[in-house]
């Protein structure tokens, strides 16, 4: 009979493993996928703590997220007008036209790794993780932290990374596909603006890159974080093929998504009542940070009443927070309806219902929901993907546009350009989603719906991925006292990475043995040749 010690016993329940869960910038959406994955860790015994800015502990109120053992704060957030400028700052921008006005604002949101590096390391020193569980927006602050401490780190990422796992098929750089998402239909053209879209950035990204260094340099970090084709870590992302555009993956990217809770927020109150007296729904939201602009909020308004005049739908829910809601002209009379503004801004009219807050979830959840009229962020895209809501989607800034292009190759919905639609434009292409003549939209949106659906259980395979690291990396150190090797190091390579990245590329690509064969061809070609020219000179 084989006997098993308690502290083996412990370490295969978790209970012995301590994982931390890091969420810096850019609001809860980007926090829940990462407690998702806290959640079903704690679930198997794992200690899970949470380090989050100040004020976002509120997060985690309530006792749905009594799993977390601790929580840890890692210093301030963006003040409210510095967020809100960088938002908007963001929205104005367009990759098309200027890469400088793109990279601006990432220059608010990478400042933070100065704060977040520094509080991560007093944090990791107190809680002492096995593991940390980062969003992808602090990715530097925990790759430092992983350099340093060597700590295994996982990231998890709303798409596929930037930069990151590129495909010859894919057109660009990975992340920053702006016409086509492959190259199968694209033209020559939009392959050649692509491949060359890299060297229009070099000026903006230039100071930017100085930016960082200056940064690390006063933190007293003097090394730059390599650029990896493949990462040397693990990478989750909260996102499916088939919205994703499938690819080959090292075995350290995996997407998992959509990363989902198993329960969300019900309708009520007045919501639900609205939803009673209504057949045919259409839901509106542009998320938290975007802010539509006055002269486009007349174009979304007009198109809308149109279609309650036509009866393609009876009723419209519109999530839009108070800063949104002043950018409407109250005064302002609909074309249909006979009706101003200020009586749908103040709920008198029986078909619209604004609310500054509303459960998302449960809109799209329910078949009454005919349409999501939306952003494009990805927690939206695939919260509506999963509930089988098709989408119209107006993208304002970074994932948002590429998820403009996934919904319209997934056929789930069509896509606005924020630079150039118009009130007909919205109109025709609701019309198309709504009345969808020949069906197809209906049988996409439900077969994306099961993908979707299947894929959410890859959470838990999410989770596995963690575990497999975290043990083989435990296991894999030298251990106190060894005769060979530094205490605390790795004795052996992380079992998930590919060979070729610890190799040269020489090495990896096979260009010695390319090399030699072509050194060999040339020298038997050469005396081949030699042995010819001698025999024709001697007849």
């Amino acid at each position: 009979m084989a006997f098993t010690s308690d502290d083996d016993q412990s370490d295969r329940a978790g209970t012995n493993t301590a994982i931390l869960l890091v969420v810096g910038t850019g609001g809860f959406t980007h926090a829940a996928p990462v407690l998702e994955l806290g959640r079903i860790l704690s679930a198997r015994g794992h200690r899970v703590a949470l380090a989050t800015h100040q004020g976002q502990e509120k997060w985690i109120e309530g006792t749905s997220f009594g799993f977390l053992t601790s929580v840890y704060t890692m210093g301030p957030p963006m003040d409210p007008e510095t967020e809100a400028a960088h938002y908007l700052q963001m929205q104005n921008s367009d990759i098309r036209k200027s890469y400088r006005d793109y990279f601006r604002p990432k220059f608010n949101v990478d400042a933070f790794w100065a704060s977040d590096y520094s509080f991560l390391k007093d944090i990791c020193e107190a809680f002492k993780p096995d593991m940390i569980v980062a969003d992808f927006f602090v990715d530097s602050a925990v790759r430092d932290i992983k350099c340093q401490a060597g700590i295994p780190i996982t990231t998890v990422w709303p798409q596929m990374p930037y930069a990151m796992v590129g495909a010859s098929y894919i057109p660009g750089l990975p992340g920053f596909q702006v016409d086509a998402l492959t190259s199968e239909y694209a033209s020559l053209w939009t392959r050649i603006r692509a491949a060359f879209r890299p060297l229009r950035a070099v000026s903006a990204v230039i100071p930017y890159l100085r930016f960082i260094r200056e940064m690390r340099r006063k933190a007293g970090v003097n090394y730059t974080l390599p650029i990896l084709k493949k990462p040397d870590y693990l990478v989750l992302v909260n996102s499916f093929w088939g919205l994703e555009t499938p690819k080959d993956l090292p075995p350290l990217v995996a997407p998992i998504g959509p990363i989902l809770a198993e329960e969300f927020e019900p309708l009520s109150g007045p919501l639900e009542a609205f939803f009673a007296n209504h057949r045919r729904m259409m839901y509106v939201s542009f998320g938290t940070h975007i802010q539509v602009a006055s002269h486009d909020l007349e174009k979304f308004v007009g198109a809308f009443s149109a279609l309650l005049q036509e009866g393609l739908v009876d009723g419209i829910v519109w999530a839009a927070n108070d800063v949104q809601r002043k950018l409407f002209d109250r005064d302002q009379t609909l074309r249909y309806g006979n009706i101003k503004i200020c009586d749908i801004l103040d709920n008198r009219d029986r078909s619209w219902f604004f609310t500054p807050f509303a459960p998302q979830r449960a809109i799209l959840a329910r078949r009454e929901t005919v349409l999501f009229v939306t952003h494009g962020g990805g927690s939206s895209v695939n919260e509506a993907t999963f509930h089988e809501t098709p989408m119209l989607s107006i993208g304002f800034f970074f994932d948002q546009l590429l998820n403009g292009l996934r919904i319209q190759e997934a056929g789930v919905g069509l896509a606005l350009d924020k630079a150039n639609f118009s009130e007909n434009e919205i109109l025709e292409k609701s019309r198309v989603l709504l009345r969808d003549e020949n069906g197809t939209i209906a049988q996409d949106v439900r077969r994306m719906g099961h993908i979707a659906q299947i894929s959410a259980r890859k959470k838990e395979f999410g989770a596995d991925l963690i575990e497999e690291v975290l043990y083989d990396h435990r296991f894999s150190l030298v251990p106190p006292g060894a005769t060979a090797g530094k205490s605390g190091h790795r004795r052996r390579p992380m079992h998930l990475q590919t060979a070729d990245a610890r190799m040269s590329a020489w090495k990896a690509q096979n260009w010695d043995l390319t090399s030699l064969a072509v050194a060999s061809a040339a020298v038997v070609g050469y005396l081949s040749w030699t042995m010819v020219d001698a025999l024709r000179t001697r007849t």
